[in-house]
């Protein structure tokens, strides 16, 4: 079983009240892991031109504002080192938003990404910021969505939904961690669209984690629902448990060699969810797919249209 480390956590904010209770959720995760935050900005260039309006240059502007971002990050630095006694460094970088948070959560190995769920760019009630729809969908790392309507400092009940899909149950072993620091209690929901042919393939990758969860101690929960609409299902248990964190997986297309995808499924569950959710790719996205487990490799022809 991969042993994961939450040692670096990027947390992307600009100011504004959502992005600032992602950084509250993050800095409880810093405390719990004794990890370091990565406080980054982006100032934007895109609709930087000519000269303003008391005549200063578009590089003049851009130097003021980076200044401005510097100024404000470390106002917020000293506040999580001397109240959290957190350890947080600060990174003010310039471009698009998203390109420049993967490009710096790569650059700087970080563990995981931290962010509001709603972006300043591209909000719309209920759906995600396109600022995080894209950092999800490119990042390398685990990217973790906060909802500004309410702060998480801990997650104590995490819904764990699995789906036969490759890679369903790796994201274990990226969050065991989580949950041995949090104490957390699991619900694991065995998600399956067909009963003749999903049915027994859930039940085996249940059987399996249930087996981790046994050897790890973990208290957990499992349950089954077969149906048409997977994602609404997992909001419906979550909103039931008054869950602390919801943990999907994005798929993978093997049409553009084997990069990660945001499909319908996640996306919905993105878009709609009222709590964090913790979003893992798969940790063998290089491997070959003559190496993928043989119980999947037989429905995985079947069921990947249906999923993604």
């Amino acid at each position: 079983m991969m042993e994961f480390n939450i040692k670096k956590i990027l947390v992307p904010v600009d100011f504004t009240p959502a992005s600032l209770n992602a950084l509250d959720t993050a800095i409880g995760m810093a405390k719990r892991h004794e990890a370091c935050i990565l406080l980054l900005n982006v100032v934007e260039t895109g609709g930087l031109s000519g000269f303003t309006s008391d005549g200063a240059s578009m590089e003049e502007n851009l130097l003021a504002m980076i200044h401005h971002s510097e100024q404000e990050l470390q106002k917020i630095q000293h506040s999580v080192i001397e109240r959290f006694l957190v350890s947080c460094e600060v990174i003010a970088a310039t471009g698009i938003v998203s390109a420049a948070i993967t490009k710096t959560s790569a650059s700087h190995h970080a563990d995981i990404i931290v962010m509001g769920a709603h972006g300043t760019t591209g909000y719309r009630e209920s759906f995600i910021g396109i600022n995080a729809f894209n950092v999800v969908k490119n990042a390398s790392c685990p990217v973790l969505t906060v909802p500004s309507h309410k702060k998480w400092e801990s997650f104590k009940k995490i819904l764990f939904p699995v789906r036969p899909i490759p890679a369903a149950i790796e994201k274990y072993d990226f969050i065991r961690k989580i949950i041995r620091k949090n104490d957390a209690t699991l619900k694991v929901l065995g998600l399956a669209k067909d009963y003749e042919h999903d049915v027994e393939l859930i039940k085996d990758l249940a059987s399996q984690l249930n087996d981790k969860l046994r050897e790890d101690e973990v208290q957990a929960s499992v349950y089954f629902k077969v149906g048409e609409n997977m994602a609404e299902e997992v909001l419906k248990m979550a909103a039931i448990m008054d869950t602390d964190l919801i943990v999907v997986t994005t798929t993978l297309d093997d049409s553009c060699n084997q990069c990660s995808i945001i499909g319908p499924y996640t996306q919905y569950v993105f878009n709609h969810s009222h709590f964090p959710v913790l979003s893992v790719k798969p940790f063998g996205a290089s491997k070959p797919a003559n190496v993928m487990p043989k119980y999947l490799r037989s429905a995985f022809s079947q069921t990947m249209a249906l999923y993604n």
